[in-house]
């Protein structure tokens, strides 16, 4: 029985080490996880461009989101920033891992923060443009950066998170998108 144990407690160390060890920097958060979807499961995600969820291409899993001439904007991550952080959200760190035809396919990842859900005056707009972030093509390329928020932000602003065509005439798809945040 002691050995069982034993022999149980080895496989268990060897696997977790194994697992520590094959993370990939890529995959390391920056500040507190918010939110983090491989389009397996798409849970505080949505809006009406379900269509942009697809088995066409995927980094993990067996789905990602698209955008490409049938589809302006994928799906779309929305929550009020008081939501996110218990305090002032002063960054928030984006990264996906992407799949882009060539260098001529635009499409940009979005962070958006509107007044609130029903006044959509800006306070803040940035985005990873990714016809010059991905270097790439036809393969799954890792992208990231992290948005100083300004100091007018407030819990009661509304975040939105998603991926635009920007007039890309070309499918370009996204999956393992993580959002999260620093005070």
């Amino acid at each position: 029985m002691r050995k069982n144990i034993l022999n149980s407690l080895v496989v268990l160390a060897g696997t977790s080490l194994l697992l520590v060890s094959c993370s990939k920097d890529e995959d390391k958060v920056k500040g507190t996880l918010v939110t983090h979807n491989d389009f397996e499961a798409v849970l505080g995600w949505g809006g009406t461009a379900d269509v942009s969820v697809n088995t066409e291409k995927a980094h993990s899993g067996k789905y990602s989101i698209k955008v490409g001439p049938q589809n302006e904007y994928a799906y779309t991550y929305s929550q009020t920033l008081g939501q996110m952080s218990p305090t002032k959200i002063k960054e928030l760190t984006l990264s996906a891992w992407v799949w882009s035809p060539n260098a001529q396919a635009s499409s940009t990842l979005v962070v958006s923060i509107n007044h609130s859900t029903t006044v959509n005056t800006a306070v803040f707009y940035g985005g990873i443009d990714l016809s010059k972030e991905v270097t790439k093509y036809k393969t799954w390329q890792h992208v990231s950066k992290t948005f100083t928020l300004p100091d007018s932000v407030q819990s009661t602003n509304h975040l939105k998170c998603y991926l635009w065509r920007a007039g890309n005439s070309e499918a370009v798809y996204v999956d393992d998108m993580t959002l999260s945040v620093g005070e």
